[in-house]
């Protein structure tokens, strides 16, 4: 697998200079600075049909470092509550927001990134590019033990592959080897095998789909880019992620959704707390105007739903809707921190 790192490594970079992230309407255009992208790849080849792997667990000594024997949060972290559901697109008609980082981890900028969650108190998913934790010297290991730290302070691992490839541009075999090695790399480290996938680029086929759903896999796309792949500053994914979400709204009518950022850029990592930080003083906003609230969910549980007989690998979950009764709870609590929150700030 080793040898194929420079290859996928090159596809990936060929992939996003061609504006691999930006599919509307299954069409793929050129991305530029000031036309981000957006959406992922949707790649449509002929399937073909695989066998389910088995899903046995090896053995559970990382599990007892990481959590002693605690199977629950074991089983939180690997999102197990998400495993076999339609693919999460992240479209939403509400102002739901879910923070994703990929490709990481990285010593350099992942513990930085990992303070700045704390100090806001949000949760987010984390999906790993296994090279980066597997292997010899002091580098991996440091890697590891972030993934473990990623783990134990209460965010969602999901795999993201072994070293980045395109999956359907794979025969099959090498695609069941990214999915497989990458689920047994985080198995290793964290104690318990993933359920939540994104495929690099967010290339898709039904061949893949079928590989990943035939594994129980759930995949976590996104609708809300940041184009931090494009941009070198924390202002410029910024404001790159705040018109994509205008955008959103206005021609799509999604007010939310799924965000996609890079832990493995350090420009990404400053523009989260930026983020944030936008997001609570428009919530001041909102809440003089009566309107809903901006809401950062802890975990995809809005956007889930699983698959149903009759639903083949590649259905698409329905936009995020909360029921009334939901949304009014969730609202309710809002309100009241964003008026003291709102309070504190205007004393300022």
């Amino acid at each position: 697998m080793r040898w194929k790192t420079l290859l996928g490594s090159l596809t990936c970079l060929l992939a996003l200079a061609g504006g691999a992230l930006l599919a509307e309407h299954g069409q793929v255009h050129a991305s530029a600075p000031t036309r981000v992208s957006l959406d992922p790849v949707h790649v449509r080849i002929a399937a073909a049909p695989t066998a389910p792997a088995s899903t046995l667990a090896p053995e559970r000594r990382e599990a007892d470092m990481v959590f002693g024997h605690d199977e629950t949060r074991v089983r939180h972290a690997v999102g197990e509550a998400f495993r076999g559901g339609r693919i999460v697109t992240g479209a939403t008609p509400h102002r739901l927001i879910l923070f994703t980082f990929d490709d990481g981890p990285d010593r350099r900028s992942t513990p930085r990134l990992l303070r700045y969650l704390d100090e806001t108190g949000v949760r987010a998913v984390f999906f790993v590019t296994t090279s980066r934790i597997e292997g010899l010297g002091s580098r991996v290991d440091t890697q590891a033990d972030i993934l473990r730290d990623i783990a134990r302070r209460g965010h969602l691992v999901g795999s993201h592959t072994v070293d980045h490839p395109q999956l359907p541009l794979l025969e099959t075999d090498e695609a069941i080897a990214q999915i497989e090695e990458s689920q047994a790399a985080i198995e290793r480290v964290v104690g318990a095998r993933p359920w939540l996938f994104r495929p690099p680029g967010g290339s898709r086929s039904p061949r893949v789909d079928r590989l990943l759903a035939d594994r129980g896999y759930t995949q976590l796309l996104w609708n809300l880019g940041s184009g931090d792949f494009q941009v070198r500053t924390a202002d410029d994914v910024v404001d790159t992620w705040r018109r994509v979400l205008e955008r959103r709204e206005r021609e799509n009518g999604e007010r939310g959704g799924i965000i996609l950022l890079h832990d493995t850029h350090p420009w990404s990592v400053e523009a989260f707390p930026r983020i944030v930080d936008w997001l609570r003083r428009r919530n001041c906003e909102l809440l003089d105007q009566g309107e809903e609230l901006y809401d950062i969910v802890d975990d995809p549980a809005l956007f889930f739903a699983a698959r149903q007989s009759g639903d083949d690998a590649s259905t698409e979950a329905a936009p995020a809707t909360p029921t009334e009764t939901v949304l009014a709870l969730r609202q309710r609590r809002l309100r009241a921190e964003a008026r003291q929150r709102c309070q504190r700030l205007a004393t300022r």
